[in-house]
């Protein structure tokens, strides 16, 4: 939280502003418009005041489920608000805010997060709720298709739009859509069945986003425009739309097709109340499930024969059996087990936002916004100056060597917004400074299809960096995130210049406050203990020594039983009083720990307590580290108190009553 605790390292303080995005684009959390009306004054701090949305913003967003809004929270938060305000308010009296250094730092940032925030706001939210809509029902459709590969050159793809179009005039001529699919339809499986797929739910896999598209916009009975899939074009009839069915969750018995009889008496034996899991072990022949109850994983349409989704899906409590029905595995018996709750939105978003930004999906409604954003602002362009660039280039533009020429045009290419001008020189450059872009064409592709391409990106990513520009303005939550980020960069300089550089380097204040608290900086009390390990003994020995230690020291100890091979290593260390090692030992000088033996490896060892160094003040350079930070933090107070004098601080009790509830 930015103005809970101070950080000494920024690039902490950074990364603590880069996991709010990450928060704030994976939950989609953003603050609530306010009208003008609402949005009143909450509090002036100097010569700036706070609203209620901002302060709203914080409170929320540093609270999380505790922002109750009650008395005692809001009280709370309310001071360390204003302290928070009080610190950028005095950055910004000494024009912190106007460091170049800064400036430039800030509009680093804001370049790091505009593109990454406008592509969630206006694609990958736009997706995943069209899509979260969309899996609220199942379509139905047919289809004629026409498969074209994706190598297919331009004038594949015409022929195969072109013997499409004859087809759709066909159809609105009054011509079945079901004869048409079977004389045109070049998809062998459903061509004879009039084009009929079935039904189908979104997602469908990328690639096939346009035909989705057609699917859940193209109203029921009639029939689409050409449809473009990566396999190929489509026209798609719609013929029936439902509530989608879901996922479900069945066990069944499997009876071979022959034994009807046997079928009907195991469903009979169900209905007097045979236990399911019983009969399904001793008469199904679906190996797979037949030792669990017969229960299938959770499925959704399409998944299973249509008879078995139609006849599980048709179930209408947990528990229900079906009537015995034939499929080409056999005779079904399915009992209903649990029907899933759909996804609430959050949680669809979580499984479903990496997947959106990997699909093709995700491409085409990009290309979408750049249209929009371009009609929006109005984008005009010449294309006779791009001909006559392409005149000049040659195979050189696929080469590193490659520089536009010195007299280039600086004539506009293009314009946005009316006032924003984009130029051929400008274009020119583009290229130049993209080589790897550039060189990642085929040279045996013509040089005009190559500038084409360069031309496409080059605009789609001016457009972009043209509506970024706008994001506050369209977008209160960007304006407050990157009030936040400007705020915090603000109480990180000042805080610095009042505290921690002070700290560190007035060396007279930082003496002059240790002489005042040195009785808090002291070595604790110390020990300095043996550690005995006895190998290569029998227990009878081992109490020998043992028993020896306990009255005297390590070197009499070595003298009386080291004398002809080591049985006894020694090794001494020094702890402190509270430290973990000397737990559950007590601090005497001559204590000695029972003996602890390793049975696998016969080794005994125990330590013994030979010397106590008493507590001793510390140095000040031998409390540096400790005193700094202290130091910080009476420098801190003071500097809050320095500002609560300085500006005036006014609450408005009235607004901060109407926050509670």
């Amino acid at each position: 939280m930015l103005f809970l605790r101070f950080i000494n390292f920024k690039k902490l303080f950074l990364i603590m502003l880069n996991r709010f995005v990450f928060i704030l684009a994976i939950c989609g959390w953003a603050v609530s418009v306010v009208s003008q009306v609402q949005d009143q004054v909450l509090m002036r701090v100097g010569n700036s005041d706070i609203k209620v949305s901002e302060f709203k913003y914080i409170y929320e967003k540093n609270n999380g489920t505790g922002a109750d809004y009650s008395q005692k929270s809001l009280n709370e938060y309310l001071d360390l608000y204003t302290k928070f305000k009080l610190k950028v308010e005095k950055a910004k009296q000494l024009k912190l805010d106007t460091i170049s250094a800064l400036v430039s730092e800030l509009d680093g940032y804001r370049k790091q997060l505009a593109s990454s925030y406008l592509i969630d706001k206006e694609v990958t939210d736009f997706l995943l709720q069209e899509l979260y809509g969309r899996t609220k029902e199942d379509v139905e459709f047919s289809h004629i298709f026409i498969p074209v590969p994706e190598t297919a050159t331009k004038a594949q793809r015409e022929e195969a739009k072109s013997k499409l179009r004859e087809v759709k005039s066909k159809l609105v001529a009054g011509a079945s859509f079901e004869s048409a699919a079977k004389e045109y339809s070049q998809d062998k499986t459903t061509a004879d069945k009039g084009g009929n797929m079935g039904y189908f739910t979104a997602k469908l896999p990328s690639g096939f986003y346009e035909l989705e598209s057609a699917l859940y916009n193209t109203p029921k009975g009639q029939v689409s425009d050409i449809v473009t899939s990566r396999i190929g074009y489509h026209l798609v009839k719609v013929t029936n739309k439902r509530p989608s069915r879901g996922t479900l969750e069945v066990a069944h018995i499997l009876v071979a097709s022959e034994k009807a009889k046997l079928a009907d008496s195991i469903y009979q034996a169900l209905k007097t109340g045979a236990d399911f899991d019983k009969l399904a072990l001793s008469y199904s022949i679906d190996k797979t499930t037949m030792k669990n109850g017969g229960k299938l994983p959770p499925f959704g349409i399409n998944t299973y024969d249509r008879v078995f989704e139609d006849a599980a899906f048709a179930l209408q409590a947990n528990g229900d059996i079906s009537v015995p029905f034939m499929t080409k595995s056999g005779w079904h018996i399915v009992k209903r087990i649990n029907k899933l709750a759909p996804d609430s939105y959050d949680i669809f978003v979580r499984k479903m936002k990496s997947q959106i930004n990997k699909d093709q999906r995700f491409d085409a409604a990009k290309l979408k916004l750049i249209d929009d954003i371009k009609k929006a602002a109005g984008f005009k362009e010449d294309k006779n100056e791009l001909s006559r660039f392409v005149t000049g280039l040659n195979d050189e533009f696929y080469s590193y060597k490659w520089a536009p020429e010195a007299n280039i045009s600086n004539k506009m290419l293009f314009s946005l917004g009316g006032d924003k001008i984009f130029t051929v020189l400008d274009f020119a450059t583009y290229c130049k400074k993209n080589t790897k872009t550039r060189l990642k064409y085929d040279k045996s592709k013509p040089v005009t299809e190559t500038v084409e391409e360069l031309y496409l990106e080059y605009v789609n990513e001016t457009a972009m960096a043209y509506e970024e520009q706008s994001l506050e303005a369209k977008y209160p939550d960007f304006r407050s995130l990157m009030r936040e980020y400007e705020e915090g960069i603000l109480l990180f300089e000042a805080t610095k210049i009042n505290v921690w550089d002070k700290a560190n380097q007035d060396t007279i204040g930082l003496k002059a406050f240790f002489e005042t608290a040195k009785s808090n900086y002291n070595w604790q009390e110390k020990a300095k203990v043996g550690s005995y390990k006895i190998t290569n003994v029998d227990k009878k020995m081992v109490d020998k020594i043992y028993q020896f230690a306990l009255k005297n020291d390590w070197a009499k100890l070595d003298k009386k039983f080291n004398k002809k091979k080591t049985i006894v290593e020694y090794t001494e260390t020094e702890i402190e009083k509270d430290s973990k090692e000397a737990v559950g030992f007590e601090w005497k000088i001559g204590t000695v720990s029972p003996l602890s033996t390793d049975v696998k490896s016969n080794v005994f060892s125990f330590k013994k307590l030979n010397t106590i160094t008493p507590s001793k003040p510390k140095s000040l350079s031998e409390a540096r580290g400790y005193v700094v930070a202290d130091y910080q933090d009476f420098l801190e107070k003071e500097w809050m108190q320095t500002l609560k004098r300085e500006f005036d601080v006014k609450i408005f009790q009235e607004v901060l009553s109407s926050l509670k509830k």
